[in-house]
């Protein structure tokens, strides 16, 4: 095998190699794109809906049940409106899980769900936004608006087949 072909059989290897790492990046744009253009269709695209509901429903449970223990010693009823409150979390995470709470939330406004998908006023600031690997398969984007303290919102993308990521699961700074 000569110079050049191995020579161009490693640039071959790096711009694939480069190109694979970047795949994330290209969903997060394409997804911004979708956002911006107000492109459901497309935007839907992106998102695995089922896991994504049950992502929220666990860490709106957990949030539930850490407030419940905490309240227990001082209020006697905080198990009944903990119970009443499990009622709302299906319909409230049916508001919250729309392609326009998704734009929302990829601009770093925080989503309403009590609007009913409804848009927050428009702000024209940009939002801080970090994408980093947690694994191999999980590609995280902490986005939060400018000059705001706090967490930031989590969207995690995991791998869906060997090229494409979709949206999964969501962390609320809640």
């Amino acid at each position: 095998m000569t110079n050049k072909a191995r020579f161009s059989i490693a640039a071959v290897v790096i711009v694939f190699g480069v190109w694979f790492f970047f795949t994330p990046h290209l969903t997060v744009s394409s997804m911004k794109s979708a956002a911006e253009a107000r492109d459901s269709a497309k935007l839907s695209g992106y998102v695995n809906f089922p896991d994504l509901k049950e992502s929220l429903k666990a860490t709106l449970n957990a949030k539930l049940a850490w407030d419940v223990t905490k309240a227990k010693d001082g209020n006697p009823f905080a198990a009944l409106g903990a119970a009443m409150a499990t009622a709302f979390i299906n319909p409230m995470i049916d508001a919250l899980v729309t392609p326009e709470s998704l734009a929302m939330m990829m601009k770093g406004d925080k989503p309403h769900p009590g609007i009913g998908g409804a848009q927050s006023p428009q702000s024209d600031s940009s939002a801080d936004t970090s994408m980093s690997y947690e694994s191999f398969d999980r590609f995280v984007v902490a986005v939060k608006k400018k000059g705001e303290t706090g967490e930031p919102v989590g969207l995690v993308f995991n791998r869906d087949g060997m090229f494409s990521w979709k949206l999964s699961a969501i962390r609320l700074p809640i």
